[in-house]
């Protein structure tokens, strides 16, 4: 945080520090994870400050999120081989690269999924996306009434 604030104030020089910093001497990994933190705290500063090629960084992250596209977001993050060690950590198959969900949500409660169904939905009716909204949410009402308006089911 500190890092960050003091890139944003424009300092010139970011000097990362290791958290074993005068408990021992860093070893690779120390190193590795103190670079990682603020090559984070800078970016957070050029966000901060409004440099627009931090912005397009975070645009291509968030775009390359919302359309599946895993090696692109492993790549486009801050420590890319960090992100393959967590996506591979619960999802290793060559199969989850081309998943349209993430292991978090899975596919029926994905939001980019839904989000984008909804524009699918939209686009095939000739509706505004606002109006697939209502459209969904009213058939989406009617069947909760007919399961028996029940929030917790046993399944």
């Amino acid at each position: 945080i500190g890092a960050a604030t003091i890139g944003w104030y424009g300092t010139a020089m970011l000097c990362y520090v290791t958290p074993k910093e005068h408990l021992g001497l860093p070893n690779k990994q120390d190193v590795k994870e103190g670079i990682i933190t603020y090559k984070l705290a800078a970016h957070a500063a050029d966000l901060a400050k409004g440099h627009p090629g931090s912005q397009i960084r975070d645009n291509a992250l968030s775009k390359a999120r919302f359309e599946f596209r895993w090696e692109d977001q492993f790549n486009l993050g801050l420590d890319p081989d960090k992100a393959k060690e967590f996506h591979d950590e619960t999802l290793p198959k060559d199969s989850a690269k081309v998943a349209h969900f993430c292991s978090m949500c899975g596919p029926h409660f994905c939001s980019m999924k839904i989000t984008q169904d909804v524009r699918d939905f939209a686009a095939q009716q000739g509706i505004s996306e606002i109006d697939a909204l209502k459209k969904g949410m009213e058939v989406k009402a009617v069947e909760f009434v007919k399961s028996g308006a029940e929030v917790y089911r046993n399944v």
